[in-house]
């Protein structure tokens, strides 16, 4: 998002919907950046293409005579309309972009037809105004009407933030995932409420469900905590919420993923495959340049450049300047590349002279391997385990979840496997069914958007290098996978898994991962954790929850709404009594065993945390029934 630009609208008494929309186009417009994505038409994405090569083509031009210090007048003349050449080309890719951008968001009107009467999208803007002088907004979005922005005051003079403002969404989150004292809890619930939902109160009467974009400061916090009068789902823009797929037609389907085998008694020994003696290591490639439109890939080996062999990077650069002034329309260059079965080889590619669009590094090749598969753990997945524990409670919750539905795919033990689940992709059964339940380990990944993953199970040895058509068999399931190659046409897909919903910042996209992914891939909504989660708690809750959702609790007439259905299971959570908790976790334990798997140490499923005494409510504490959110359609 670009705060200041948003805020200079407000600031000037603009239309209020004119913010609104520059802050939904810059919400969609991150999240597809990332996704690597386009919105042009087929026409139009070959026009950039063919835009791109004349600016490649003019640019090296511009080059050779740049370098030339003895020009004569006549390619002085032909230099300045090289560069009148390069700017009109450059003007024709940014009406492109414009274009782009514009159709990544959703029409207003679109957006406020997906609200019902009764709900409202909330969001949040937090930047710098003129000077540098900090600001921050909410803003209200309604079926009906304006949109209500309101300026958040600090506690400083005069309105002004203070960093002790600032620290507070952020203090809260801390709060919770540390689980510290309840009453400190409650008291940053009440200051992120006032500083958060007290500007805009009068624009949410008559609310009962808050769609909350969580971005910026607001990324990664339960709203529910502190505004428990509404019922919340979260949306990473107005746009995502207004393209949801359908409602899928068919029966109640699950596929459920539990205790996976992750501790082994095996050990492999590492094997290291055939090393390039020099060369320059690939470690990225920019989407739609030079070397991805040849099909160059990460971990590919540049050996030669021309009749150059690569030995570091001066040779690279010393190559490819020579090849711009002697003015090569194109350069063979040599490839080392290890294929899925491991076996070494070379190739030959075309490449225009200049700028390669790819990230090399900077150490020789053979040493730059050698490190990336000590320090990324290429090889580790060879290995059987490793540092991931065992998670028996899975078992129980996904047994138990499992029971509500006449016909269940229950993938557990070594079944609970990449390759099980790439099985289903493959043969085009994912997208039968309506719910997805992965009960494993799971990572977030805040550096990179994409490269969250689930850890299935690791008694099997994984593929050392990723394949370009396929997902990598390296045991995880990513989020980049799930967007390359996922079809889905779920009603929710649940991640009961640790810190799920974590991922990198998108700015106005809030956290990206697998909210993203799964919703993109074909899913309304997706169910995730905002940090690591009790076991015990966990399987009371996700049992509660699907009982909601599928209208089979005791005393429930009908399904609830996934929203609703969450927000029911948490109140419940939070209400049990020690006694009443021992006997739902005895319920889940009920007729459940490990089959060959090893018996089950230390606390297991239907032991609550401490206090024990008669009357207290050990799952009261934000920590065990706030991390679960939804995102996406809550009906």
């Amino acid at each position: 998002m670009n705060p200041r630009r948003i805020l200079a609208v407000i600031e000037q008494a603009t239309n209020p919907s004119d913010a609104w929309f520059q802050a939904e186009m810059s919400q969609a417009r991150g999240l597809l950046d990332e996704q690597r994505q386009t919105l042009l038409t087929p026409a139009e994405q070959a026009d950039r293409g063919r835009l791109r090569d004349r600016v490649a083509d003019v640019q090296l031009q511009i080059l050779a005579l740049v370098s030339n210090t003895n020009r004569t007048d006549a390619e002085t003349q032909e230099l300045g309309k090289l560069l009148t050449d390069r700017r009109e080309l450059e003007n024709q890719l940014a009406k492109l972009a414009v274009a782009e951008s514009t159709r990544a968001v959703a029409d207003p009107r679109a957006i406020r037809a997906a609200l019902p009467v009764d709900a409202a999208l909330l969001l949040w803007v937090d930047g710098s105004a003129k000077g540098g002088i900090e600001e921050h907004f909410a803003c209200v979005v309604r079926r009906d009407g304006d949109p209500v922005w309101a300026r958040l005051p600090g506690s400083g003079e005069q309105g002004k933030w203070t960093p002790d403002d600032t620290r507070i969404p952020s203090g809260f989150r801390e709060a919770l995932i540390q689980k510290k004292p309840e009453a400190e809890i409650s008291a940053l619930a009440k200051r992120l409420h006032a500083q958060r939902i007290t500007p805009v109160a009068k624009a949410l009467a008559g609310v009962k469900t808050l769609y909350v974009v969580g971005v910026d400061y607001m990324a990664g916090i339960p709203v529910e905590v502190l505004a428990p009068e509404y019922t919340i789902s979260y949306v990473p823009s107005g746009t995502s919420l207004a393209r949801l797929p359908k409602k899928p037609a068919f029966a109640d389907t699950l596929l459920a993923v539990g205790d996976p085998i992750y501790e082994t008694d095996k050990t492999e020994a590492v094997r290291l495959t055939a090393l390039p003696t020099d060369g320059l290591l690939v470690q990225q490639v920019t989407p739609g340049g030079p070397a991805d439109k040849v099909k160059l890939l990460p971990g590919d080996v540049l050996l030669k450049y021309a009749d150059t062999p690569l030995k570091s990077m001066d040779d690279l650069r010393v190559a490819n300047q020579k090849a711009v002034e002697q003015k090569l329309k194109e350069v063979a260059v040599t490839v080392w590349r290890v294929d899925e079965r491991g076996k070494a080889g070379e190739r030959t590619v075309n490449l225009p002279a200049g700028p390669l669009g790819v990230v090399l590094a900077r150490d020789p090749a053979p040493q730059a391997i050698a490190d990336r598969r000590k320090t990324d753990g290429v090889l580790a997945s060879l290995r059987g385990g490793g540092s991931w524990k065992d998670l028996p409670g899975t078992r129980f919750e996904v047994a138990r979840i499992a029971a509500l539905f006449e016909k269940p795919v229950v993938l557990f033990d070594g079944k609970a496997s990449e390759a099980e689940v790439d099985t289903l992709r493959t043969d085009d059964r994912l997208k039968g069914f309506r719910y997805l339940h992965f009960a494993t380990h799971g990572k977030g990944n805040d550096v990179l958007a994409f490269d969250s993953a689930l850890i299935l199970s690791q008694d099997q040895p994984g593929e050392e290098f990723a394949p370009a058509d396929r997902p990598w068999g390296d045991n995880r399931v990513t989020t980049r996978e799930v967007l390359d190659h996922w079809k889905l046409n779920a009603d929710l897909v649940t991640l009961s898994a640790c810190e799920t919903a974590v991922g990198k910042q998108g700015g106005g996209d809030g956290l990206l991962g697998f909210a993203q992914a799964f919703l993109t891939a074909g899913s309304r909504s997706v169910c995730l954790s905002l940090w690591e989660v009790d076991d015990t708690a966990t399987a009371l809750l996700m049992h509660r929850f699907y009982q909601n959702l599928l209208g089979k609790r005791e005393g429930l007439k009908s399904p609830l709404p996934k929203a609703a259905a969450l927000r029911e299971a948490k109140e419940w959570l939070r209400g049990l009594s020690t006694e009443d908790a021992l006997k739902a976790g005895a319920a889940l334990t009920n007729g459940v065993v490990r089959g060959g798997r090893k018996e089950i140490t230390g606390k297991v499923v239907g032991t609550p945390p401490k206090p024990t005494q008669p009357g207290a409510k050990p799952y009261a504490h934000p920590q065990y029934w706030a991390a679960f959110v939804l995102l996406g359609d809550p009906d």
